[in-house]
């Protein structure tokens, strides 16, 4: 009836610069050398080293909390944590990749409001984990240029990226209450109603009203 279901924007190019920035950053974990990056924007940090980093890094692992008051698994997965030499708290490091003029923000609503809260979540997850996370999170933004050639003499095709590290203060004080209306909500014996921004919403709501 030319109704279409909400799908997913496929992510294959974010997949590889995410691969790719995790290689970069894990040669100076091994090392425990700085990075010219940090050096860049004076940066007294390094990639932190911890056993269970790569399955923290894993999507479908990633670190596992159980929240005591409702039961529930809560559970994120990172792209990267960086240390604070002077201070030894964490930072939580995501990384995001776009291709488009001017530098990233996400002070522009839309997408970055969403990416605050995931940051946030991440933080109150490794908290309550027992890990001392900083308030400051980074956003390392990768911008894909279109400005060069692609092809090299040996028709290697060569993306050019410019990097944005863009700094956010973090609040998880709405974390905790949200996940108790989110368990709550999942036991109501009533559908509850959707919104207008949500596009599986509209789509449940559009698909009953095409039924007999």
């Amino acid at each position: 009836m030319g109704l279409k279901p909400p799908s997913m924007v496929p992510l294959t190019l974010a997949v590889a610069t995410d691969a790719l920035l995790k290689k970069e950053f894990d040669i100076v974990r091994k090392t425990g050398e700085s990075h010219p990056l940090w050096e860049k924007h004076g940066l007294k940090v390094r990639a932190y080293q911890h056993p269970d980093i790569d399955n923290w890094r894993s999507n479908f692992k990633g670190l596992r909390f159980t929240h005591p008051s409702t039961g529930m698994v809560i559970y994120g997965a990172v792209d990267d944590i960086w240390i604070d030499q002077n201070t030894s708290k964490l930072h939580i490091v995501d990384y995001k990749s776009t291709s488009k003029h001017g530098d990233p923000s996400i002070d522009n609503g839309g997408w970055g409001d969403a990416y605050k809260r995931q940051m946030e979540i991440y933080q109150w997850i490794f908290r309550k984990s027992g890990f001392d996370v900083s308030d400051l999170g980074y956003f390392l933004y990768v911008n894909g240029r279109k400005d060069h050639d692609f092809y090299n003499d040996k028709l290697d095709g060569i993306m050019h990226f410019d990097t944005t590290l863009i700094p956010y203060e973090g609040n998880t004080d709405w974390v905790e209450s949200k996940v108790i209306e989110a368990v709550e909500c999942l036991k109501e014996d009533v559908i509850p109603t959707g919104v207008e921004d949500c596009d599986n919403c509209r789509y449940f709501y559009q698909r009953a009203a095409l039924e007999p």
